[in-house]
C-alpha cells in the first residue's frame, strides 16, 4: 500500500513539474512537453506492471503457518502451536464439539506498553467465528522490548481453522494463519 502511495505522489509530482515547466518548441516538432508527458505515461505504465507483480506475490504470501512469525506496526507474532485439549470448563455456556489451544508469543518492539489478548480472531472449516472459550487465556500487558507467552483456547466445529492476528488499537491488515486441526 505504500509502494502504491509512493508511486502516486511520484506521478503526480511529475505531472506538475511538466505543467510548471510547459516550454513548446516553435519550430514545429515535437514539443519538450509532449515529449515528457509521452514518457511519464510510459513510465507510469511500467510502474503500474512491477506494482501489480509485488501486489500479486505478497497476496500470495499472505498466509501463515505454525512456527511463523509476523511483525505487524513493531509488535512480532509467532504461532507457536495449535492443538486441541479434551479439558472443558463445566460452567461454560456453550459445549463445542471441538476445543482448540492456540500457544502463541508476542514481542513488543514499540515505545510504548500494549495489551495482549482479544487481538485474536479464528473461523473453524465451516467459516464460522468461533467464541473464546472460558479456559486459560491470556489477557495481560506487555512492556516496550519484552515478549509473552500467551494461550487462548477457542471452540470449534471442524477444522481447519483461520487465525486472524492484528494488534489492538492497529489500523494495519491482519496476518492470516492457517492450521489443521488433529
Amino acid at each position: 500500500m505504500k509502494k502504491l502511495f509512493m508511486l502516486l505522489a511520484s506521478v503526480l509530482l511529475i505531472f506538475g513539474l511538466t505543467a510548471c515547466g510547459e516550454a513548446t518548441n516553435q519550430t514545429g516538432g515535437t514539443s519538450e512537453t509532449e515529449t515528457l508527458t509521452e514518457e511519464t505515461e510510459q513510465s507510469m505504465e511500467e510502474a503500474t506492471d512491477e506494482s501489480t507483480e509485488e501486489a500479486t506475490e505478497e497476496e500470495s504470501n499472505e498466509t501463515y503457518s505454525v512456527g511463523d512469525t509476523v511483525d505487524i506496526d513493531g509488535i512480532k507474532f509467532t504461532l507457536k502451536s495449535v492443538t486441541t485439549t479434551d479439558e472443558r470448563n463445566e460452567f461454560a455456556d456453550t459445549d463445542p464439539a471441538i476445543v482448540v489451544r492456540i500457544e502463541y508469543e508476542v514481542e513488543n518492539n514499540t515505545d510504548e506498553e500494549i495489551a495482549v489478548g482479544g487481538d485474536l480472531e479464528v473461523y473453524d472449516g465451516n467459516g464460522n467465528k468461533a467464541d473464546l472459550y472460558p479456559l486459560e487465556n491470556t489477557m495481560d500487558t506487555l512492556q516496550p522490548g519484552k515478549k509473552l507467552q500467551g494461550v487462548e483456547h477457542y471452540g470449534i466445529e471442524t477444522g481447519p481453522i483461520e487465525i486472524y492476528f492484528q494488534p489492538l488499537f492497529s489500523f494495519g491488515d491482519p496476518a492470516v494463519f492457517e492450521a489443521e486441526i488433529e
